[in-house]
């Protein structure tokens, strides 16, 4: 039974990640608007949109070669946490919200500002008022608490999880210097603005394996959006950084169902699984293979 079980979990797993392909037209975000004139006051410019936090070495080499080796050793990623978030990234993601019609949500490179998200908290009406003081709270306290900028990759479930979106401040957080995990929170970004009922959606999260859902939302959006940009060399790197990501999520889904004992097991089946097979997406991804890219008329030189 046992070996039928792991059998299982490695069909499914593989099913599911055998999803993430970038082969499909790219479809641009259409944020669901119920009030324009409303919700025009919470559109932010772009000095408004992006902010990045100052840099503090005291801060950020910590965080980066203590607190996120836990994550860093479990994805194979050192990128993952290292609060370095070059121009090149800087500008992809601020082109992506642009092109996707995302207005009012924040965007945040290694930045600590508790008071001002507090704010976003208290303001963000997407979100029912209920939702917002109680889940929303509870989740502002324990990153003032234990905040991000420090603790990313940490490894604990409530505290230092990484780069995310916040639903109820309507915020990305970005503390890894990594273009696919960035637009992966923006892909979490463009989802939830296309959702009509954004606190049922908020809520589906508690689901068991919804999360699987949402995620895989973000990661193809991720790699479709490098792709359409012809961006090769991230999309490569694309794969075997958010498929074993998404692999985390499976095990931890699956090991709710399986003996206390059989958990940690499961665990790391479904993350081993996953790094095999997205790192062998990025070992036999050839960019002059990608035909969408490599066919485009090149610009005069003149």
């Amino acid at each position: 039974m046992k070996r039928r079980n792991n059998l299982l979990i490695f069909f499914v797993l593989t099913f599911l990640l055998n999803c993430f392909s970038p082969n499909q037209r790219y479809e641009t975000g259409r944020p669901v608007i119920r009030d324009t004139e409303t919700e025009k006051r919470f559109f932010l410019t772009e000095e408004e949109q992006f902010e990045s936090g100052d840099k503090y070495w005291f801060i950020d080499w910590p965080g980066h070669y203590l607190f996120s080796l836990p994550a860093k050793l479990y994805l194979l990623n050192w990128s993952f946490g290292n609060h370095d978030i070059d121009d090149k990234t800087k500008e992809i993601v601020k082109k992506y919200f642009k092109e996707n019609n995302i207005k009012d949500v924040k965007v945040r490179f290694n930045q600590y500002a508790p008071w001002d998200e507090f704010s976003r908290l208290r303001k963000n009406t997407k979100v029912s008022p209920w939702l917002r003081w109680t889940l929303g709270l509870i989740n502002w306290t324990i990153k003032t608490i234990f905040p991000e900028r420090l603790f990313a990759g940490l490894g604990v479930e409530v505290i230092g999880g990484g780069d995310y979106y916040d639903p109820y401040t309507n915020t990305v957080h970005i503390f890894s210097g990594s273009t696919p995990i960035a637009l992966h929170e923006g892909g979490h970004a463009k989802d939830f603005s296309q959702t009509k009922d954004k606190s049922s959606y908020a809520l589906l999260r508690l689901v068991p394996f919804a999360a699987l859902y949402q995620e895989a939302i973000a990661t193809e959006d991720a790699v479709g959006y490098l792709r359409k940009e012809c961006l090769l060399k991230e999309e490569r790197s694309a794969y075997r950084e958010l498929i074993p990501a998404y692999g985390t999520y499976m095990g931890g889904e699956m090991s709710g169902f399986v003996r206390e004992a059989d958990a940690l097991s499961v665990q790391l089946g479904a993350l081993g699984v996953a790094h095999v097979y997205g790192h062998y997406k990025y070992f036999t991804f050839k960019e002059s293979e990608v035909k969408s890219c490599n066919e485009k008329p090149k610009l005069s030189s003149k």
